[in-house]
């Protein structure tokens, strides 16, 4: 049976509802650019995605006699250009260090500063699905590749994004595929292969599968050398390490036999057999789809939610098997349902650390510091939202296992997980020093341009987003819109009016004059003008401390 289409109305609620899914928080400015588009027309764009035109830049150095010197490190890329075409060179100074740095400044960057796409967001879905840690492969090149394939393959085919996937070398040297050889096979990669990736644990797979499987993988590993001569990396397969032996499956998947192959091309045969026979079960379809809803809808899947919503929307994944966009097919059916739009689906769960931190970013308009001219200042100050995220208990390039965060998969808390009495402080204190603080960068920089660059939170310029916002009522409206996904009373409302924007006063124009004239006349003198910004501040402290910004 086909999913089901929403019919409802798409205003404003549902257009939030839908972008804050969709993206890292909804700002005024994504809402007003939708605003009254239709549902098709917004979901179709949010799903014309492209790959991002910039890379990492080189931002770092070492010291060299006490002198801050980017030549110390990585000196084959020139500060302020990319690496990511520029093989490793194992240094004094490991460049490794230098360009995982890099690498994560610019990803949380691309988070921040993301298109009106669900790409970014796509992009963690099938990172925390195809988990790596970065303590565990730590090397600036390995990753590029690895996100690259991520965000290529987002919304692409599923099958030939795990082939990829299974011989990157990302990958191989996460789950040992590159020391799995005929003459000790490797289960690692097989068991999660089934597992995690495409089937679940109780599908109802075999050790006798992961057995079989792992010797299918066999003679695969990558290099990043050759003859001595640094290289960019490069998958292998070396067929004098593969099992040629057929293997044999349970009768989990029917007994079938997977024909042992030799020669420079039985990897890539006997990977393909593997992978059509993973890909003709149900339950690959029904395990990819659950893992969607418990990342877009709500974390518990309900007898409803699986009849209403996955098994139609499985039905769809085996329907385009071969598709190329074969995900944008599932994704656009999945966020113009009915199911995703019914009410217990809206505000029902909790933000995770990214959609928390980086959505309240985007929110509070920071201008950051240029690319071109503060490169340090830039790059440092997004690697202090990630250490935000981190601090909160998402690191996001280091998850706490293979599975990915439990918040998405773990029964029955799930989202709920991000949160308890430790956690809850730490991301309360977060927002509030975003909101009150900005960031600031200090000394230790080899640009001069870098050095002691603070920014701060525009906080008139969130205002002028709103309707009229000379009327301090529309104000505290439009904080409220801004941060909460569940309404606040008329009550909680007149009190936040009065003590943040009157001053204790009764009547609204202690609020409307003195912006006005602020508005008209930033430099203005009078005492009163100069602490708009101040009130506005305090306004978004008081407010963000409510357990409702924490919900999406």
């Amino acid at each position: 049976m086909p999913v089901t289409p929403y019919s409802g109305s798409f205003g404003r609620e549902e257009l939030k509802h839908l972008l804050r899914r969709t993206m890292f928080g909804a700002t005024n400015a994504d809402i007003a650019y939708f605003s009254g588009q239709s549902l098709t027309q917004v979901v179709n764009a949010l799903l014309t995605t492209s790959l991002p035109s910039s890379t990492p830049l080189k931002n770092y150095w070492a010291l060299n006699g006490g002198v801050r010197d980017p030549n110390a490190m990585d000196p084959a890329v020139a500060f302020g250009q990319t690496w990511v075409n520029t093989p490793n060179v194992v240094a004094a100074v490991d460049a490794n260090v230098g360009r995982m740095y890099s690498y994560i400044s610019w990803t949380i960057g691309r988070m921040v500063h993301q298109d009106r796409t669900i790409h970014e967001k796509m992009r963690l879905f099938w990172y925390n699905h195809l988990a790596v840690q970065v303590n565990v492969v730590f090397n600036g090149l390995l990753w590029w590749h690895y996100d690259q394939l991520l965000r290529s393959y987002s919304l692409g085919n599923f099958r030939q994004m795990m082939y990829d996937i299974s011989v990157s070398p990302c990958m191989l040297e996460y789950l040992n595929g590159d020391q799995n050889m005929a003459t000790a096979p490797d289960e690692n990669y097989a068991r999660e292969l089934m597992e995690l990736y495409t089937l679940g644990e109780t599908s109802g797979y075999t050790e006798q599968d992961v057995q079989a499987a792992a010797r299918v993988l066999t003679g695969w590993s990558f290099r990043e050398t050759n003859g001595g001569t640094p290289i960019m990396p490069e998958t292998v397969f070396t067929a004098a390490n593969h099992t040629t032996a057929n293997k044999q499956f349970s009768a989990f998947f029917n007994n079938a036999t997977i024909q042992g192959q030799s020669g420079a091309n039985a990897g890539q045969t006997e990977l393909n057999a593997l992978l059509d026979m993973i890909f003709a079960k149900e339950e690959c379809s029904l395990f990819i789809c659950r893992q969607l809803y418990r990342f877009f809808v709500h974390g518990e899947i309900s007898a409803q939610a699986e009849a209403e919503l996955i098994v139609p929307l499985a039905e769809l994944f085996r329907a385009n098997l071969g598709a190329p966009d074969q995900m944008r097919i599932v994704m656009q059916a999945l966020l113009t349902s009915a199911h995703f739009f019914n009410a217990d689906n809206r505000a029902c769960m909790m933000m995770s650390p990214a959609d928390l931190i980086i959505g309240m970013v985007r929110k509070l308009k920071f201008t950051f510091p240029s690319e071109s001219t503060q490169l340090e200042a830039r790059y440092r100050m997004f690697l202090d939202i990630y250490y935000i995220c981190v601090n909160c208990d998402q690191n996001l390039f280091d998850p706490p296992n293979v599975a990915g965060w439990p918040a998405y998969h773990q029964a029955p808390a799930f989202d709920a997980i991000w949160v308890d009495s430790a956690s809850y402080a730490a991301r309360n204190f977060a927002v509030q020093g975003l909101i009150g603080q900005g960031f600031n960068t200090g000394t230790d920089f080899y640009q001069a341009a870098s050095r002691n660059v603070s920014i701060d939170p525009n906080y008139v310029a969130i205002t002028q987003e709103f309707t009229n916002p000379s009327d301090p009522d529309n104000v505290v409206d439009g904080c409220a819109d801004l941060l909460y996904a569940i309404p606040i009373s008329q009550g909680i409302k007149d009190t936040l009016k009065t003590q943040r924007l009157l001053l204790g006063q009764q009547s609204d124009i202690y609020w409307t004059e003195p912006y006005d004239l602020y508005v008209s006349n930033p430099g203005t003198t009078d005492p009163t003008a100069q602490m708009i910004p101040n009130l506005i501040n305090f306004l978004l402290l008081d407010m963000a401390k409510a357990a409702e910004t924490q919900q999406f």
